[in-house]
């Protein structure tokens, strides 16, 4: 064997052989560093603040949305426009609106897992030399030696197209996924349960926000005016003071109530002035929006005749109160957790066919068909039997507490707004009768005043009493339309006429006045006892059978 020097020439066919591991090196440091540099930029995202542009752009873009969505004001707004309006334009309606419409569209899109799955894949594959293998006999739990010259052989092309469709099915995943479309069915109804209670909640907030700025548009007119009379005398009285034309303890005394007269009207109007703010963001207003009450220049202190029966009450709120007909929603989505809980218990069965090709030239069949059938059980599962029986009846049980406690949350609420209701209904007639003793008195001293026998303090005090009296009857007269939208709402009465989301302003309006002009007359439609029992005997009757 002879050795060829280090100075010596390579021969051309060596040249070639370092030219092709040069290029394979090569190949293989690119490849390497682009792998590198994808990884290191997919490692290196940060957080991008939001340009001034960009929160500029989105800001006149909802201040477009909302302006566009303002209903106009073409009139003075009654309590049942402001309804009309708070049901139409308020936002956290929408919200709950949409969250409903969410929810269904998940029931829709849980529906297709419990469809097999369909997959369809196809692929590309390229090598840069053929797959060559070897293979050596096996004796004595040993491999024979491979050898000098071992012959390989090929099965694959250096590149191939493959592509398959094939379907599977899970039966255990099925029987889940019919528990969970279950389930997300029962939280689609509890979203529209929540729907409803949104609504009785701003509606009884919109019937309390609208006395309230009725009230304060009444008052304020009158506030202004006694303010600046009082700070008017206060500023007689300290020249006087200054002249010494009266005692300096007489002078102090009449500075000192005028200054509570000036105080109580400064709080007055202090706690008047939002009101109207309130109700036009109720009502879906911009509240810079000017807009007319009707009740300010006419008001109707109509007292509602609602006189049911408490167990008639109790019975109503029972059955139509949201949050009971979603704690009974609830119970059923906990029996379907517990049906799907022991369906996990059983062994997977699992289904699958396809149809595939392949490209490669050294097959013999490059399509083909299979079909396979598999079982697969956790045997584990027998022990805990069990356990997840004693937690399902945990679950059941704490299930029934919470709607036992939501009953009779519900019942308290019903005794207590109809206590209050009927205790507005006592403070509003004895603020109408203060006031008309206030009303008398304010004569009796403007006569006096006439005739020069009483001074300007006395004339400025029962001034702003007859002003407070009127302020305390017309915000008794709010806190009796409160306790009644209370009782409304504790007996979970349901305020939205039929095809309400097609109508229009004034047909919602018109739909109210009737419906609350019913509902004044004590015209409800409450749940009898005779139906009750019915409806319990029914349903026994089908669980028996079933």
């Amino acid at each position: 064997m002879t050795v060829q020097p280090l100075s010596a020439k390579a021969t051309p066919s060596q040249n070639v052989t370092t030219k092709a591991v040069f290029t394979k090196n090569r190949f293989a440091k690119t490849a390497l560093a682009l792998l590198v540099a994808t990884a290191v930029a997919g490692c290196s995202v940060s957080p991008s603040r939001l340009s001034d542009n960009d929160v500029m752009a989105n800001t006149v873009e909802n201040q477009t949305l909302l302006a566009e969505d303002f209903a106009p004001v073409t009139q003075a707004i009654d309590l049942n426009e402001a309804f009309a309006r708070t049901i139409k334009h308020n936002r956290d309606a929408r919200l709950k609106a949409f969250e409903a419409v969410v929810s269904q569209g998940q029931l829709a899109v849980d529906q297709f897992d419990m469809l097999p799955e369909l997959a369809a894949r196809a692929g590309y594959t390229y090598r840069n030399n053929y797959a060559a293998s070897a293979s050596v006999s096996f004796s004595g739990d040993e491999p024979a030696a491979l050898g000098n010259n071992p012959s390989y052989s090929v099965s694959s092309d250096k590149s191939t197209v493959n592509a398959s469709i094939g379907a599977t099915w899970d039966v255990l995943d099925f029987g889940l996924s019919y528990f969970r479309a279950k389930q997300q069915a029962d939280r689609f109804l509890i979203s529209k349960e929540r729907e409803r209670k949104v609504v009785h909640n701003i509606m009884q907030q919109a019937r309390n926000a609208y006395y309230r700025a009725v009230s304060a548009e009444r008052l304020l007119n009158k506030i202004n005016p006694l303010i600046i009379q009082s700070r008017s005398a206060l500023a007689d009285s300290a020249r006087i003071e200054q002249m010494r034309a009266q005692s300096p303890m007489e002078a102090l005394n009449y500075q000192r109530a005028l200054l509570e007269s000036l105080r109580t009207l400064q709080d007055l109007r202090k706690d008047l002035m939002p009101a109207k703010a309130e109700l036009a963001t109720l009502m879906g207003l911009n509240p810079a929006e000017p807009f007319e009450l009707a009740d300010v220049s006419t008001p109707n202190f109509q007292v509602p005749e609602f006189n049911l029966d408490i167990s008639a009450m109790e019975r109503t709120a029972l059955v139509r109160r949201p949050e009971l007909i979603e704690a009974q929603y609830q119970e059923r989505i906990t029996k379907e957790e517990i049906s799907s809980s022991f369906l996990t218990l059983f062994p997977n069965l699992s289904l699958n066919a396809g149809v595939y090709y392949d490209g490669s030239d050294y097959l013999r069949n490059n399509d083909w068909t299979s079909a396979g059938l598999g079982v697969n059980w956790n045997l584990m599962n027998v022990f805990r039997y069990g356990k997840i029986d004693q937690l399902n009846k945990l679950k059941v049980a704490a299930t029934k507490q919470q709607a036992l406690a939501v009953s009779m949350a519900v019942i308290s609420q019903v005794h207590i707004a109809n206590i209050e209701y009927a205790e507005a209904q006592d403070t509003y007639d004895l603020s109408t009768r203060y006031l008309d003793v206030a009303n008398r008195i304010q004569e009796q001293v403007q006569s006096s005043r006439a005739a020069q026998n009483v001074g300007e303090l006395t004339v400025i005090s029962e001034e702003l009493n007859a002003l407070l009296a009127e302020l305390r009857r017309d915000l008794a007269y709010a806190d009796l339309q409160n306790t009644f939208g209370k009782m409304l709402v504790s007996m979970g009465l349901d305020p939205l006429p039929n095809g309400f989301g097609g109508m229009n302003l004034e047909e919602l309006s018109s739909a109210f006045d009737i419906m609350f002009e019913r509902w004044s007359q004590g015209d409800v439609d409450v749940v009898s006892e005779e139906q009750m029992q019915a409806a319990y005997l029914s349903v026994k009757a089908m669980r028996e059978e079933g």
